[in-house]
């Protein structure tokens, strides 16, 4: 079977579920500008979405980079020996023990998932596909996926992601943790992964960056657990608005003072002059006082607590961000959720010891 033409004429969704019902082998070509994608299927079923073509370029290379499976020098060892001995990438990861035969597998289909979720949002381009099944690839690890499950999902995927882009919507915005709340005892591993990277200071940009995850996978993970109230958005987190400028009207023509306003202008002048001399400098230096306090502080909810009462309060918020409690007080320093003299004092009361999954706290000889 030969099939070709325009993605606005012939939707992609409706030539995934055509090949899908009449079981069709082959290779679909789509193009779209410069950038040129395959689909390869066995029986109806999504088998890859490599293109093997010595200079194409593999999106399984950048997706082993993505999620963290492989460093930039791994992959550069392995472009050499492809490079020098021509063999196949899955071969090549098998037989360096890059990867295991299972995980490359679960690689394999997270990445044809999210190179099709990719090629939905195509809005046109072309396509063409070529039933024969001698164009099927044979990898070192071969999987075969259902098409329509893959469609659904992706479908599922460009619905929920407009929701969360809406509620998570700007790159610079910072989540943080929510205080004294407990995250849920069974998460997913992306939302395993994601809540440690919710520290109150990371933009959303950096989570992104650094979850090891794909960008749908990370709004996903954020979203459900803004829902359980376990993180939320910073009070500062929103992207500042624009204030529009004031159109400023003509200036009317000056007028000749009597000498009346010339003694009440002279008047306002020598005020404000006052004002500057005497007054602005105390101000001033209040002003950076209270914002030297204000840097160092921890979080607010902690500045109200008791004395007694605020190191728990940290170590709980410490284990909550990280998920285990602190090895020793000045990680809480370290994390600004308590002031250096808060923890030189709280160290002179008692002595803390913590195994990461509880801490004792023994107080010191004279404490009071």
């Amino acid at each position: 079977m030969a099939l070709q033409g325009n993605l606005d004429d012939f939707s992609l969704p409706e030539i995934l579920q055509l090949i899908a019902v009449q079981q069709k082998s082959g290779v679909l070509k789509l193009t779209a500008g410069s950038e040129i994608a395959v689909i390869f299927f066995d029986s109806g079923q999504v088998v890859s979405t490599r293109d093997r073509r010595r200079l194409a370029k593999d999106p399984l290379k950048p997706f082993l980079l993505l999620t963290g499976r492989l460093t930039e020098a791994q992959l550069s060892q392995i472009e050499t020996i492809e490079s020098e001995s021509r063999r196949e990438l899955t071969d090549i990861l098998l037989s360096g023990n890059y990867m295991t035969s299972e995980g490359l597998q679960h690689a394999l289909g997270e990445q044809i998932q999210d190179t099709l979720h990719q090629l939905l949002t195509w809005k046109s381009g072309s396509y063409h596909f070529s039933g024969d099944a001698r164009t099927v690839p044979k990898f070192a690890v071969n999987i075969r996926m259902n098409t329509e499950g893959l469609l659904m999902e992706s479908m599922r995927r460009m619905d929920e992601i407009v929701r969360y882009k809406h509620e998570l919507s700007s790159p610079a915005m910072v989540l943080r943790p929510r205080a004294l709340a407990m995250p849920p005892k069974e998460m997913t591993p992306q939302e395993q992964r994601v809540l440690p990277l919710v520290d109150g200071l990371r933009p959303l940009r950096d989570i992104l960056a650094q979850s090891k995850l794909v960008e749908f996978e990370v709004y996903e993970a954020l979203h459900h657990l803004l829902e359980l109230g376990v993180i939320e958005i910073s009070l500062g987190a929103a992207p500042p608005k624009v204030t529009p400028l004031v159109e400023v009207a003509p200036r009317a023509p000056e007028r000749s003072q009597s000498p009346i306003g010339l003694f009440l202008g002279t008047l306002v002048a020598l005020g404000s002059l006052a004002i500057g001399v005497f007054l602005t400098p105390g101000l001033l230096a209040q002003s950076e006082r209270a914002a030297g306090q204000s840097r160092m502080a921890g979080l607010p909810e902690i500045s109200v607590v008791d004395e007694a009462s605020r190191v728990t309060l940290a170590l709980e918020i410490y284990r909550i961000r990280y998920g285990s409690f602190p090895r020793t007080l000045d990680a809480l320093a370290l994390a600004r959720i308590l002031r250096p003299e808060e923890v030189r004092h709280a160290s002179t009361r008692f002595t803390y010891r913590s195994d990461g999954a509880s801490y004792t706290r023994l107080p010191n000889a004279g404490s009071r």
